[in-house]
């Protein structure tokens, strides 16, 4: 039976609370994100070789991350997690399909990025626990370098999701490396034939390479815009 996108979008946007807005979710994202990510490099003092790593380090489990929990929670059902699983197959494969991947308006952003109050969860209970044990075991910088690449790696996965759901041809696609082609792969995952099988990175696709779930057509000329 052939999925109606619009009629999905309909009721779902019917379904709001009126006083959302996409621009306050995506700002609250973005500044506390990046407020973290900028606190803790401006802590850093002579920092040695080996400190770098832990940034490599939560980078490498932040995509392993990211993978894991969108194919376990996102596309598996588990009854304690059935509320992810409902807004993430439920809500986010409906409102999107590969032949219909855009946004219309900044309300839509409600089922494109992840609850506002999510980024408070990661830093508080990966970020902030990871960043004592490094400070009791490693040192103050592998402390500060391990919170900023949690919280780094939170906001490059919203904003490279959120990318993905621009307009073919967008100008950001054309000027940042990557980003057209991480759109398409994404695209190939939100055919609804594919979407528990292929293409579970959003930032890169490293972890989807080594688990053999990497998925990957020649892109189709598409027309340039300037939204």
């Amino acid at each position: 039976m052939k999925h109606d996108t619009e009629a999905f979008r309909a009721r779902y946007r019917a379904a709001m609370h009126p006083r959302y807005s996409g621009r306050l979710h995506a700002l609250w994202i973005a500044v506390a994100g990046l407020t973290v990510v900028l606190v803790s490099m401006a802590q850093l003092e002579a920092v040695q070789t080996f400190e770098w790593l832990v940034l490599a380090l939560a980078l490498l489990l932040g995509n392993i991350g990211e993978y894991a929990i969108h194919l376990s929670l996102g596309h598996r059902k588990k009854r304690w997690a059935k509320l992810f699983y409902q807004r993430h197959t439920g809500d986010h494969h409906s409102f999107f399909t590969d032949s219909n991947m855009q946004w219309q308006s900044p309300s839509d952003w409600r089922v494109v990025l992840f609850p506002a109050w999510l980024i408070i969860v990661v830093v508080a209970f990966i970020g902030a626990p990871g960043a004592w044990a490094f400070n009791h075991f490693v040192s103050t910088n592998a402390a500060w370098l391990w919170l900023a690449g949690i919280s780094g790696t939170y906001v490059l996965y919203e904003a490279f999701h959120f990318s993905d759901h621009l307009p073919d041809g967008h100008w950001l696609h054309r000027l940042v490396p990557g980003l057209a082609a991480m759109a398409h792969l994404h695209r190939l995952h939100h055919h609804r034939d594919d979407m528990t099988a292929v293409n579970f990175n959003l930032t890169f696709p490293l972890t989807d390479y080594v688990m053999g779930t990497l998925r990957w057509t020649p892109l189709e000329p598409t027309t340039t815009t300037q939204d």
